[in-house]
């Protein structure tokens, strides 16, 4: 059972516990719309595609009326159905199941349109084209068709039966390995200051290099799956950074590309790059998602992920970027963010087997 204390000096204080029927709060109402606004309280890469949707149609003509509560890209390049469930719900892993295996059709461009669609039902002015650019801007590393065909599937409810902890455990280890299955808790409290909501996650038990990284049964799955846990541990990398202070704040940040993309634009990045000493001034700052800031920006002070810098880099340069990671880019002396985040992750798990 969740507890929440607030504290004051030495004294403290329980908040009670509370529930959603009790507080008359609802699915789509109001859970969906916290999550939304906050998606990181499932998965810090997470960008909102859309919300309800709920388009199916075949090519003969079937249509299917399931709406998916939140549909998500992260950082990786899976799609995130998130099925929310206000209490409890013994068949919510089946009906998770089913959106993953419509959503595995998507491209995308289907993609694009539906956040469009999303985004323009929330009053923005957007295209589809502006659309798929944002997501693009959003990935470690490019599309990935491979990996759009294995969606992540994440279960949000106040509480989980066991016999759908005990199901999603069987589906994921012994039936269909690939399968990626997420059970997050959350518990609401309330005080005479107001209602508190937190959220954990129940399923599977979360470790730096990822539940991915265990022999999968099917080789063309595997292989893609392998990917995913690849850039996954490298988009993490700035959140290990910062938690264990392996970059001084302040540090000044390298960027080194010889390696990642064709030599050809190489030379023509580089010519651009060094054009400008204010180009090459990028620096470190403490924070555990935009830790970059760039000099030769109109706004020196923006804060920026690896990823967003290294595409806006790109882009001034005027040449392709390609699909590298960024964490195999930017580098502290000699040595590039990804590596820097697993020795730091060793070493802290060395420390606590001692």
């Amino acid at each position: 059972m969740a507890h929440l204390l607030r504290v004051d000096q030495a004294s403290s204080l329980r908040v009670p516990v509370t529930s959603m029927s009790e507080q008359n709060l609802y699915e789509a109402q109001h859970l969906e719309r916290w999550i939304v606004e906050h998606p990181e309280v499932i998965d810090d890469g997470l960008k909102v595609v859309t919300t309800q949707f709920s388009k199916w149609a075949s090519q003969d003509g079937g249509t299917a009326r399931e709406a998916l509560d939140i549909l998500a890209l992260s950082s990786s390049g899976q799609t995130v159905v998130v099925e929310l469930k206000r209490g409890g719900d013994r068949k919510v892993h089946l009906q998770v199941i089913t959106y993953g295996a419509l959503v595995a059709g998507f491209d995308r461009v289907m993609l694009a349109e539906a956040y469009a669609q999303w985004r323009r039902r929330r009053g923005a002015v957007i295209t589809d084209e502006q659309a798929l650019d944002e997501l693009t801007e959003h990935l470690e590393s490019g599309w990935d068709d491979e990996i759009l065909k294995f969606p992540k599937l994440v279960l949000v409810a106040e509480r989980f039966p066991d016999q759908v902890l005990t199901t999603v455990d069987w589906l994921t280890s012994t039936v269909a390995e690939a399968l990626e299955i997420e059970c997050h808790e959350y518990t609401l409290f309330q005080d005479d200051t107001g209602i508190f909501v937190s959220f954990q996650k129940r399923f599977p038990v979360e470790t730096i290099e990822g539940s991915l990284l265990r022999p999968l049964g099917a080789a063309d799955s595997g292989e893609v799956k392998q990917r995913i846990a690849t850039i996954k541990r490298r988009a993490r990398s700035v959140a290990v950074i910062t938690q264990h202070h392996g970059i001084p704040d302040g540090a000044s940040m390298d960027l080194d590309v010889a390696t990642l993309v064709k030599p050809a634009i190489v030379a023509e990045f580089e010519e651009w790059f060094d054009a400008d000493p204010v180009r090459s001034d990028i620096t470190w700052v403490t924070d555990p998602i935009r830790p970059l800031r760039w000099a030769a920006h109109e706004d020196p002070s923006a804060r920026w992920t690896p990823t967003a810098l290294r595409n806006e880099l790109f882009a001034q340069a005027g040449v392709p970027r390609g699909s590298f990671s960024a964490a195999d880019a930017f580098r502290y002396r000699g040595r590039n963010l990804y590596s820097i985040a697993a020795e730091l992750h060793e070493e802290a798990s060395g420390t606590e087997e001692d």
